[in-house]
């Protein structure tokens, strides 16, 4: 553990978490004072010389973003560096816009770990060999794709990865760990050979639709629809196929180099891939690792022992496992290494040796030297995707209200006097039912998805506090004590309170009197789309003549489309403005994603048929006009 010798303060009202990291920091070599109270904390900082201040953003009488406000004004604290300790904010987008109204330098995000805290010190006092071990590029030799995935993955990562091997070159998509999107320079990957060499098209009428494409100008998906060849819901397949092996293809590369560059605003494509990275590399571990790879890959863990990993945010992604796999998932439980598992399936050593690979670069399986047994009968199942719809999504509201406004004890549905064995079941029960993998690829919107994270950090948290049975006795006595702290989200449950008294006035074509509600709904929560894009709607059918009301609906529709790309509602309505306003390429062009988001949306595909009927009738008039003009 590097030493970092710094003078730190601590500012938490929660006695337990003070404690915490107390030790932590110590550990790491820090002198450590704590303080209950944003007025002492401020005192003492003003009074006397630190390096380092931690503060909870959420403390009564002061909170922690004015406490850090009130430091950035005095010339001795101007500079001091601030940390602030949240639950709240999860995206880069989030933390960035609370660094700059707060004036913090980092955020530590709960739920934290030793590992945490250490690659938080380094950051701050040691950026350069932070900057090492971060690094941005470097050989595929090193660090092969996977690799980069699960790194990637693991630091919520938003941008770029550049991908090399000779001629060829691929960028990946990343957004928030996640590969959305895939570009290559490989002719052999574009969507009508693909298509060929999978027997889904003929070369000639690949031909004929790249063609065809060229001369109107629109994509060769929408040509094949037109042609008859693919349906709708067959070109969503196929987009998304595409991506998927335009990645994993490179999964063989055993050369070559890498780049990552971080962004946040690179252009949206709603024919992403909705995978799981974890799912992501044991397809191409399966699909293009050669055995050669495997045996390198499993020569250094034979002596090591498996074990299922203890880390929620690994152990819980979503993946998908044959039989054969779930057992070997099964095996892996801190008692048998790798050579013992793969001994027991004889006549299935490779796939064995795949799946094995699978789940340690993804981090499912932790390896160690030492045998440690774990009670199979506390081993949850691998985590599946689960459908988003109207009925789920109330129920995450329902679960979002109930667990983040109560205690730990309640919001694992545990007793007060439960021992390690019970908190340690239901955290497993309510980590699996609610780890962000699990509603990847539902269409969640981005502020859906946030209370979705909340829902995992708190209950981690609490999973983290009660195991503890000194940090559980503690956390009772605060709660017996003490006043209990809560979080309040009655502007939540008013917001889609006044999007569904919106949603149903729309519904029988009462636009006018829809605009109202959701007009509230967005005032309370602006970062939800479906909230924008219906209010866009409902204002626009309200009075679809105003040039006014078509160009509030164009911005606020806009706005929907960046924060949720994959909402097919969004496309659709934009198509319905644009062709209000005359602008029937723009239209189209909209219509067609509407159709890549939601190949059922029959609207939009009656829109592209009439833009392409007429559009053939106005060839035909051309062709009569010239052959009237010639006779003459």
């Amino acid at each position: 553990m590097p030493d970092i010798s710094k003078k730190v303060m601590v500012i938490d009202d929660d006695r337990m978490l003070r404690s915490h990291l107390e030790k932590l920091l110590t550990a790491a070599g820090c002198s450590v004072e704590t303080v209950d109270r944003g007025a002492i904390g401020l005192q003492k900082l003003l009074k006397d010389d630190f390096d380092l201040v931690l503060i909870d953003i959420n403390m009564p009488e002061i909170s922690g973003p004015a406490v850090c406000k009130a430091l950035r004004k005095h010339e001795k604290t101007k500079d001091l560096k601030v940390v602030m300790i949240t639950a709240m904010f999860h995206s880069p987008e989030q933390i960035e816009q609370a660094k700059a109204d707060y004036g913090a330098d980092e955020f530590l995000l709960k739920p934290f770990t030793s590992k945490d805290m250490l690659a938080l010190l380094e950051r701050l006092f040691n950026p350069d060999a932070q900057a090492e071990n971060d690094a941005s590029q470097g050989s595929l030799e090193e660090k092969n794709v996977p690799q980069l995935l699960h790194d990637l993955y693991s630091n919520e990562k938003t941008g770029l990865l550049h991908l090399e091997r000779g001629d060829a070159k691929k960028i990946i998509y990343i957004k928030d760990g996640y590969p959305v999107f895939a570009r290559s320079n490989v002719l052999n990957e574009c969507l009508g050979r693909m298509l060929v060499k999978e027997g889904v098209l003929t070369q000639v009428d690949c031909d004929a639709s790249v063609e065809r494409s060229r001369e109107s100008g629109r994509l060769q998906g929408t040509v094949l629809i037109e042609m008859g060849i693919l349906t709708p819901q067959d070109l969503h397949a196929a987009l998304s196929r595409q991506v998927t092996e335009k990645l994993l293809s490179t999964f063989k590369w055993g050369d070559g180099s890498f780049r990552f560059v971080d962004g946040k605003d690179f252009k949206k494509n709603v024919a992403a891939i909705k995978v799981s990275p974890a799912s992501l590399i044991m397809q191409g571990i399966k699909n293009y690792w050669s055995q050669a790879q495997l045996d390198e890959f499993i020569l250094p863990l034979r002596n090591l022992y498996l074990k299922q990993s203890g880390n929620p945010k690994y152990r819980f992604q979503d993946i998908e496992l044959n039989r054969r796999g779930q057992e070997i998932y099964g095996q892996c439980l801190g008692s048998l290494t790798t050579s013992e598992i793969i001994d027991q399936h004889p006549l299935a050593k490779q796939e064995v040796q795949q799946v094995l690979a699978g789940l340690v670069l993804s981090e499912l399986v932790e390896v160690s030297e030492v045998a440690e047994k774990v009670d199979a009968a506390e081993v949850p199942g691998i985590s599946g995707s689960r459908p988003i719809d109207e009925q789920l999504r109330k129920k995450i509201l329902e679960d979002y209200k109930r667990i983040m406004d109560t205690d730990y004890f309640e919001a694992l549905g545990v007793s007060r006097q439960c021992n390690c064995s019970e908190v340690r079941r239901a955290y497993y029960k309510m980590a699996k039912e609610y780890h962000p993998d699990r509603f990847l690829g539902s269409g969640l919107s981005k502020e859906m998805s946030n209370k979705i994270n909340e829902m995992f950090q708190y209950v981690s948290q609490a999973y983290t506090v009660l195991s503890d049975p000194k940090s559980c006795s503690d956390y009772l006595d605060e709660l017996i004590n003490g006043p209990k702290k809560s979080i309040d989200i009655n502007q939540v449950i008013e917001a889609e309170t006044a999007y569904q008294e919106g949603r149903n006035l729309l519904n029988i074509r009462r636009f006018s009197a829809a605009v109202k509600p959701l007009k509230r709904a967005i005032e309370l929560s602006p970062e939800e789309p479906e909230y924008l894009t219906y209010f866009a709607w409902a204002l626009f059918k309200s009075a679809p003549e105003k040039t006014e009301n078509q160009t509030q609906a164009m911005e606020v529709l806009l706005a929907s489309r960046e924060l949720n790309p994959g909402l097919y509602q969004t496309h659709l309505y934009l198509g319905f403005v644009y062709q209000q306003q005359d602008k029937e390429r723009q239209a189209e062009k909209c219509f067609e994603m509407a159709v890549q988001a939601n190949p059922d949306c029959t609207e939009a595909l009656r829109e592209l048929r009439l833009i392409n009927l007429r559009r053939e009738q106005g060839a035909q008039s051309k062709g009569l006009l010239k052959k009237f003009i010639h006779k003459d």
